[in-house]
């Protein structure tokens, strides 16, 4: 729950406390343990999980 509404994460950490870190424009890094999980913003009531990171402006993408 985050500001009385329900966020989707994971089923995995059921039970589980998960850590919330503030960040630049109100969003928060959620963590557990030493392990970042991904990104809440609370403007838009999403989760984005760390393993799709959004590029920043101004930064290309890797080649890979």
């Amino acid at each position: 729950m985050w500001g009385g509404m329900p966020l989707f994460i994971t089923t995995s950490l059921a039970g589980w406390s998960v850590g919330l870190k503030p960040m630049e424009k109100g969003r928060l890094e959620v963590w557990f343990g030493r392990l970042l999980l991904g990104w809440i913003d609370p403007a838009t009531e999403s989760f984005l999980r760390a393993d799709i990171r959004p590029q920043e402006a101004g930064q290309s993408k890797p080649n890979v």
